[in-house]
């Protein structure tokens, strides 16, 4: 559908990509940009000066503001490191950090420091471990770092502007959950009296942390969590490394991996409540519900494609599983129960009926 509405230039003003960290809601949005101010064709791999400046992150027909989840990228570049193939994409991922602590007086001395190494291979080469681990500490500290009020005021004073190269001005708001809710009330007003020639994408892991005003002055997109397969090619093409053959799955760090590996012991052990005690804690531990409940949402919603052949019973029940798994996911998210009861709750009343749909072997 998206590719239908960028080719007919009939967009909305404001779009808002949601769903789960990792599947691409960042990377679309910046190529949505490209693709829109394009010069030439709109072609990828494009060499006219507004596609390049956009994919270096550089043009002045895009301000991105940054919040959403950077840890595990930085923790695949920690594990996997870079080399002449993939230097691009390391720097692509360091200028999205940076733009996370531009904003940061604390972290000027940081920002200052990498913006010069990223000028470079040699300056990404010396001391990259540190780097990385510098990286890693930042994004820990800044974790539940709102976006203010000034910044959105920023962002409406970029859209005041007309346009460079291309025909649009667009604000990317990356994590846009992470509004207060000043900055919230401040975008709505944005969104109500948007300049022309301007568009609003917001990327958010779940739409429901936002104010159902915002949501409901959007487009929404919905991203799916990526297949185990899907994952494993796109690492393999971002970080040039072979997945299966350097490291078993229990060593890989993506979420989707993590809960697949806890989704599998839990098929083992459905009635051991001490081994469902230990997979909440191991889940609890890594602060992980939220992904874990999308997880578990991905594989419902795909065997609700399924269920055509259902009786009415089993639908009727399956229908009542989907509730309370979003239920209850939502509860986590916005915070307002005790995370750990919520998720021993789930796996011990509910997890049975998530077997009995969706052991599919994922």
């Amino acid at each position: 559908m998206l590719n239908n509405e960028i080719g007919c230039l009939k967009l909305p003003r404001t779009m808002l990509f949601h769903g789960p960290d990792g599947s691409g809601k960042y990377l679309t949005a910046v190529e949505v940009v490209r693709v829109l101010n394009c010069r030439e064709s709109g072609e990828e791999g494009c060499g006219c000066p507004s596609c390049v400046e956009i994919s270096r992150l550089v043009s002045n027909d895009m301000f991105i503001i940054c919040r959403s989840n950077l840890k595990n990228s930085f923790n695949l570049w920690r594990k996997f490191g870079f080399n002449g193939n993939n230097v691009s994409c390391l720097v692509s991922d360091l200028k999205r950090f940076l733009n996370s602590i531009s904003r940061e007086e604390r972290y000027r001395k940081e920002f200052q420091n990498i913006s010069a190494r990223i000028a470079s291979r040699e300056g990404l080469e010396k001391g990259f471990t540190d780097l990385m681990e510098t990286v890693l500490g930042i994004i820990d500290t800044m974790k539940g770092k709102p976006i203010t009020i000034d910044t959105i005021r920023e962002a409406q004073r970029f859209l005041s502007l007309k346009s460079g190269y291309g025909r649009y001005r667009v604000l990317i708001i990356d994590g846009a959950e992470s509004m207060n809710e000043e900055a919230q009330n401040s975008f709505l007003k944005i969104s109500e009296d948007t300049p022309e020639g301007s568009l609003l994408i917001l990327t958010a892991v779940s739409k429901d942390k936002l104010k159902p005003t915002i949501v409901s002055r959007c487009r929404l997109y919905r991203f799916s969590r990526l297949q185990e397969q899907q994952e494993r090619e796109i690492i393999k093409e971002r970080y040039h490394v072979e997945i299966d053959e350097r490291y078993g799955s229990e060593d890989f760090s993506g979420e989707r991996e993590m809960f697949t590996g806890l989704y599998r012991k839990l098929l083992d052990e459905p009635d051991n409540l001490e081994a469902l005690g230990e997979i909440a804690d191991e889940i609890n531990r890594r602060g992980a519900e939220v992904g874990f409940f999308e997880y578990i949402l991905d594989l419902l919603r795909d065997r609700l494609k399924t269920l055509t052949t259902a009786s009415v019973p089993e639908i009727s029940e399956f229908e009542c599983l989907l509730k309370k798994t979003e239920r209850t996911g939502r509860s986590i998210l916005h915070a307002n129960t005790n995370r750990e009861i919520a998720l021993l709750d789930f796996l011990l009343n509910n997890f049975k009926g998530v077997v009995k749909y969706c052991n599919t072997g994922k």
